[in-house]
């Protein structure tokens, strides 16, 4: 078993230390917050992702995994350094790599001989031989610098790193990664040796497919909504193709969370400093844009008649099983329609103290019926498991209108249109029969229910 220090406690550096822990592995997180490092050593975690409060305390009391704000403590002991710290995007759509050069450079003062530095988080294409460049003038040529990309999805990142579909070691020369594939070993799964810069480029190419297969189904759903044909079943049919799948085939408000975003707006900017065409990311990232304003159109049509409309919204996390906003399509929407004037109740299991930083001008709700109580019209922009199992006719009851905008594809349209509500979705035509049909078209002028501001 190995002794490894982690540099950053967000959501990659934590499933990272918890999973290489329960490997058998001694780790040590780095963390230079003060705030964030005091509640980690309290046993309190800045993110909310399934199975890791769990699996982190239970690892601590084993005495396999730590917190420390100081790197000389940490990586001394450490034969191996993981770089799990952020890199948000710079206006030109690149990632900044500032954080991850400055760990690097924090570890070196204090790293021991023969150590190898694994970049973990998700940095642009040649960020690895710059490292290594790095420590090779530094007089570290004993450093091997070793790009190990992360494959995980919030709200199922324990099992995606015990369970992986692969693990990417990128080394030069490859044979250099044998120390980091080492650490894996238990569990099973295949090892893919390459160069740092095809392991780099592979993490941006995993994501730009899966935001491409999203975007395509969203771009087919407005096709089959004008010729009448049902973006569910065509998806079943594509999906059943054994060269396709029927995985992120589900039309809805888009994707959003902090990597999809970040990583095809990165591969976009890559392409273009290189000189290559980059057309399909470029669409990609319209056609989900596009499909925000879909949602808006049709809520704006939906209370065209209303004075003083009110919408419920469902959901405002990225996704269910996690509180992270970043990227989240409800916010987005919810800005639109507070620009419209139109007033917006919103429930979120996890994530309205996280939105209320960014949003504090909307009613946040203590339940999904408080959302719903007084609206006009509902949307679902999150498929959280509760909202799935409602009591729709206590919801029919305390809502004004009887409009759903269903933003997943998830509810049960014969249900909510048995109920007497109008249901709409995303390249699915309303139950044959109902009121489910109003124009995305028939919308009021801009700012028609802006409350008027008197001149002094």
């Amino acid at each position: 078993m190995s002794r490894v220090s982690v540099i950053g406690a967000g959501c990659v550096g934590l499933v990272t230390g918890a999973g290489l822990a329960e490997l058998g592995h001694t780790v040590a997180c780095v963390e230079i917050d003060p705030l964030r490092l005091s509640n980690l050593e309290k046993g309190e975690l800045p993110i909310h992702e399934p199975g890791l409060d769990e699996l982190a305390a239970r690892h601590r009391r084993a005495g396999l995994l730590n917190f420390s704000g100081d790197y000389g403590e940490a990586i001394p002991e450490s034969e191996l350094v993981f770089i799990a710290v952020n890199t948000p995007p710079s206006p030109d759509g690149q990632l900044d790599t500032s954080c991850v050069l400055s760990a690097v450079r924090s570890t070196l003062e204090h790293a021991r001989r023969d150590l190898i530095i694994v970049i973990k988080s998700t940095v642009p294409v040649g960020t690895g031989d710059e490292v290594a460049q790095f420590a090779m003038r530094s007089g570290r040529r004993d450093v091997k610098v070793v790009s190990n990309p992360e494959f995980l999805r919030q709200g199922t990142a324990i099992g995606d790193f015990l369970e992986p579909d692969r693990i990417v070691i990128g080394a030069s020369p490859p044979a250099a990664g044998t120390g980091v594939a080492t650490l894996y070993e238990a569990l099973h799964v295949p090892m893919v040796f390459c160069s740092r810069r095809s392991a780099e480029l592979a993490k941006y190419a995993a994501n730009a497919l899966l935001a491409t297969r999203i975007s395509f189904i969203n771009e087919l759903s407005g096709l089959c909504e004008a010729l009448e044909a049902d973006v569910e079943e065509v998806a079943q049919i594509v999906g059943l193709d054994r060269r396709i799948g029927p995985d992120y085939l589900r039309a809805g408000l888009g994707w959003g969370g902090s990597c999809l975003p970040k990583d095809v707006h990165a591969l976009a900017a890559t392409a273009a400093q290189s000189g290559c065409r980059s057309t399909i990311f470029e669409a990609v990232m319209g056609v989900n844009a596009r499909q925000r304003q879909r949602a808006v159109d049709h809520l704006l049509a939906a209370v065209n008649t209303t004075e003083a409309p009110t919408v419920g919204v469902l959901g405002l996390a990225f996704k269910p099983d996690t509180d992270d906003i970043r990227g989240a399509p409800a916010l987005d929407i919810i800005g639109r329609l507070l620009e419209e004037g139109i007033q917006v109740r919103a429930h979120d299991p996890l994530a309205m103290g996280r939105a209320r930083e960014v949003l504090p001008d909307i009613h946040y709700c203590h339940d999904a019926y408080d959302a719903g109580h007084g609206s006009d019209a509902l949307l679902l922009a999150t498929e959280w498991r509760d909202y799935l199992a409602l009591d729709w006719e206590k919801m029919r009851w305390l809502m004004r209108g009887r409009i759903i905008l269903d933003g997943r594809n998830a509810l049960d349209r014969q249900l909510l249109s048995g109920l007497g509500f109008t249901y709409r979705s995303f390249g699915r035509s309303p139950m044959p029969g109902t009121n489910g049909q109003f124009s995305a078209t028939e919308v009021r002028p801009a700012g028609r229910w802006r409350k008027k501001v008197r001149k002094p």
